[in-house]
């Protein structure tokens, strides 16, 4: 594929989970008093052409009124999942159906490491007749630091519809492009940035002190 410069991409950041593990609603949590979500927007605006925040509509209000400075700041459009018990394949659903661009790159709100460097190397490894674009990190996908692209929004109906929950439950019907690690051996700690925070140990993880240095 081209490179990501030049050729604009929507974000679709996923923060409608419950995060039942983390003790609380992820999309809420501050650390030092600043909220995550805003490190995942700050790093995905760096390469996107337009952002979309996947919510629940429980959270709307709050993202309506405590966030609207950032949505403001990073001219964020919401969307809303009413897709309840489909987990993130809803989000992404929504957030295809929404976007105004052809490709998008998919995330959720817990992932404050993502690499730009990472997102441009996936990109420019993706084969160009490919409708999914995902990293394949030790033989297993990322499935939520991946490129989709609008021709997927057919096959995602389906696995709802359905009742399905697993996120690559779709991949057999498109044609996936995966992007192994040997793509991304050059880069530094490259793994880092498929990781997310998940419980609150994850917080107190000496080694993410510095999060919003």
């Amino acid at each position: 594929m081209k490179a990501l410069e030049g050729v604009p991409v929507t974000a679709i950041v996923l923060a409608g989970g419950y995060g039942r593990r983390m003790g609380g609603e992820k999309l809420f949590l501050e650390i030092n008093s600043v909220p995550l979500v805003l490190k995942v927007l700050r790093k995905v605006s760096r390469f996107s052409g337009e952002v979309l925040l996947s919510v629940a509509p429980r959270q709307t209000p709050y993202v309506s009124g405590m966030l609207s400075g950032i949505i403001s700041q990073y001219g964020l459009r919401l969307v809303e999942d009413r897709q309840e018990g489909s987990g993130p394949l809803g989000g992404i659903l929504e957030g295809l159906k929404q976007a105004s661009l052809k490709w998008s790159f998919v995330c959720a709100c817990d992932m404050p490491w993502i690499s730009g460097a990472v997102v441009r190397t996936l990109w420019s490894c993706g084969e160009e007749d490919a409708d999914i674009v995902v990293p394949r990190i030790g033989g297993y996908f990322e499935p939520l630091h991946a490129f989709y692209s609008r021709e997927c929004i057919p096959a995602i109906e389906r696995a709802v519809q359905s009742g399905e929950r697993k996120i690559t439950s779709f991949y057999d019907s498109l044609k996936v492009s995966p992007v192994d690690d040997e793509h991304f051996s050059h880069l530094p700690g490259y793994k880092k940035s498929f990781g997310n925070l998940n419980t609150r140990n994850d917080l107190l993880d000496p080694g993410n002190a510095h999060l919003f240095d």
